[in-house]
């Protein structure tokens, strides 16, 4: 019994051993395999961030675009650039990406991100699973329900509570229909907004989908594959477990496994071959797979980064080239596609430093591209460069091209026009304009010289008008100073006090006759006397009037002045015509006749009135009419005052008491003048 012990272990230790040999040899079998496989990985070792790589996706320009569980990484061929948080992102944590245009949309676990040449712009939501892009809208498939991309926010959808409250997991539109994969079933919609056909084709944890033909393909988690005909659901399972996404390459299905690799099907759906850690690839926890414009196929997956599986059916391409960037004067053009822009664009003057950036991208030849460009028929030479300032280019039209190429094989060249304005000093319109306003400014100050020459001689000539009528008036004002009739009349008077032999009553009026005389005579001589001479002359006249009255009349004079009279200066006999004319025509018709003569300063202003209780200004004009005398003293020393100064002014008032007229109230202002 111990020996057929024995003897069964020592058998089990061959079995072992051989079992052992044979797995190393299948094992290096498969080695030297994928060593002859055009295989190359991305690591970190590479500069990949992260080795974790949800998905992966090409743009028109070339550019590898990968999402990664730390940032947003694009690939040139040459090398990795990682956009995180720090560069605007709203989350490092990508779940999916998407392209359109020159937009990259972005799903992470915080929502949707967009960026294009002037950076990022992010908007909040759920997490995002799947982005789909269809007439002129973008949906987003998150952990509950399907947002809308508006222009700035994200529109939450109402379709159905089923979809709405569940995580949905792809969204496809064949050209009638949007079909909608969630963890629970899959939804046929003729509309994402407002349906009005909304039906449910299947209960399962739906992952992706495919359109194939008129046949929709849809993966399962556990259940395998699902094809729906004209709403008609036929199944198939497949070796791979946990599918997360199908993907078409090389005419092939490619069904992708979250633990289990990829499985191989044919154009009828028929087992081809596993990819998985066993026989090409390191690790099973793929994630995504596309192919680029090259044929290249891309593998992402969880832990071991991102696989580059080189087309063995490459043909050379024509190399394409677009525009990256366009600035002018270091800002960049915005609100235009710049590779589609079929206009001239029109720049002012100061705008004429332009920067222009381009671009190829070519996986497998990425070492091999040169660039060159052509400005207004001027070509550089092949480079490496890909960029060029153009810097204070002279007014006119201009069409920048760019061309590149791998090779000989050269790409069509693409091309922008714009046009740089004339400054606004060289316009032939402004100079001519500049020549007219010159011409015109020149006529205006020739112009404006002539009238004030002739305002200065007009004024000269004003001036010496009003001197001639002030002397004029000065002239008529001492013709008037003596009226005759009043020497007259104080002859006749002296003669009777003669005959009559009243020699004291003579003597008097004889001496206040010759002071009168002599003040007169010596203010005649003088442009302008002290108020205190022109109260004494004043005083003398009045007083021989009085002698000479056949009326009796009374008179005062009074002063209510701030300055003493003999400081303030006026021109001659200002007063006295007022005051004769009050004697002949106010009171000459009353009894008990009375004269107030009042001065005082307001203002800077020498006031003077001169108040009597005659039959009043308008009566006496009326006797006037009827007598043959002609007075043109008040007249004239109306026109005195007035031209004084701007400042004086003269109103003759009648007084009234009860509608009755009691007197006649004459006031003048004159400008206050002081020796001093």
């Amino acid at each position: 019994m111990r020996n057929s012990f024995v003897l069964s272990t020592q058998t089990h230790s061959i079995q072992n051993f051989v079992f052992l040999l044979l797995g190393y040899f299948f094992y290096g079998l498969i080695s030297v395999s994928a060593q002859n496989q055009p295989l190359k990985t991305y690591t970190k070792n590479n500069g990949l961030p992260s080795l974790h790589i949800n998905d992966g996706i090409q743009d028109k320009t070339g550019y590898v675009w990968l999402a990664s569980n730390n940032g947003l990484i694009q690939f040139n061929g040459n090398e990795f650039t990682t956009f995180t948080t720090k560069n605007g992102l709203a989350s490092n944590i990508i779940n999916t990406i998407s392209t359109k245009g020159n937009t990259i949309f972005i799903g992470t676990d915080k929502g949707l991100s967009l960026k294009n040449h002037r950076g990022f712009f992010n908007f909040e939501s759920n997490n995002v699973n799947c982005i789909l892009t269809v007439k002129n809208h973008t949906f987003l498939g998150t952990d509950k329900g399907i947002v809308r991309v508006r222009e700035d926010y994200l529109s939450p959808l109402r379709t159905n509570f089923q979809i709405d409250l569940n995580q949905i997991n792809d969204i496809l539109f064949d050209g009638t229909f949007y079909w909608v994969a969630t963890n629970k079933s899959l939804w046929k919609l003729d509309k994402l907004i407002n349906p009005e056909i909304l039906k449910r084709i299947d209960v399962n944890n739906y992952t992706s989908i495919l359109i194939n033909g008129k046949t929709i393909v849809a993966t399962t988690y556990n259940n395998g594959l699902t094809f729906i005909t004209n709403d008609k659901v036929e199944t198939q399972t497949i070796t791979a477990q946990n599918a997360t996404k199908i993907e078409k390459i090389n005419n092939q299905f490619w069904v992708i496994s979250e633990d289990n690799g990829i499985e191989v099907l044919d154009a009828n759906f028929n087992f081809v071959k596993n990819i998985n850690k066993y026989n090409t690839l390191t690790t099973n926890e793929i994630t995504s797979a596309f192919q680029d414009n090259e044929n290249n196929t891309w593998v992402s997956t969880k832990d071991k980064g991102v696989y580059f599986i080189k087309s063995d059916k490459s043909v050379q391409k024509k190399p394409t080239i677009s525009f990256e960037n366009i600035q002018v004067v270091f800002t960049t053009l915005d609100s235009i596609n710049i590779n589609n822009y079929n206009k001239t664009l029109q720049l002012p003057a100061d705008k004429n430093h332009i920067s222009f950036y381009y671009k190829t991208i070519n996986i497998n030849n990425s070492n091999k591209l040169e660039y060159r460009y052509t400005l207004n028929n001027q070509t550089s030479p092949w480079s490496t460069k890909n960029a060029i300032d153009l810097a204070y280019l002279s007014p006119g039209n201009y069409t920048f091209s760019a061309q590149s190429r791998i090779g000989k094989t050269e790409s069509d060249p693409i091309e922008f026009s714009f046009f740089i304005d004339t400054p606004i000093y060289k316009k032939s319109w402004v100079i001519w304009s500049s020549v007219g306003l010159a011409c015109l400014i020149l006529t205006l100050i020739i112009w404006s010289y002539i009238r004030r020459i002739q305002a200065k001689n007009k004024t000269k000539v004003a001036k010496l008008e009003l001197e001639n009528h002030l002397i004029s008036l000065e002239q008529k004002a001492l013709q008037l100073q003596m009226n005759p009739h009043f020497i007259f009349n104080v002859l006749n008077g002296i003669k009777a006090l003669g005959n009559s032999g009243k020699s004291v009553e003579l003597n008097a009026t004889i001496s206040k006759f010759a002071t009168l005389l002599r003040g007169v005579l010596h203010n005649s001589r003088q442009e302008e006397i002290s108020l205190a001479e022109e109260i004494t002359t004043l005083k003398n006249y009045i007083e021989l009037e009085q002698q000479m009255n056949s009326n009796t009349f009374e008179y005062s004079i009074t002063t209510n002045l701030t300055i003493d009279s003999e400081e303030i200066l006026i021109p001659p006999m200002l007063i006295q015509p007022f005051v004769e004319n009050s004697i002949k025509h106010g009171i000459s018709s009353v009894e008990n006749g009375k004269i107030e003569i009042n001065f005082s300063v307001k203002k800077d202003l020498l006031h003077c009135e001169i108040v009597d209780n005659g039959i009043g200004i308008h009566q006496s004009k009326e006797l006037k009419k009827v007598s043959s005398h002609k007075s043109v003293a008040l007249k004239v020393t109306q026109e005195r005052i007035q031209n004084l100064s701007k400042k004086s002014t003269i109103s003759i008032n009648e007084i009234y008491n009860e509608e009755k007229i009691i007197g006649t109230k004459v006031l003048f202002k004159i400008p206050l003048k002081t020796d001093f």
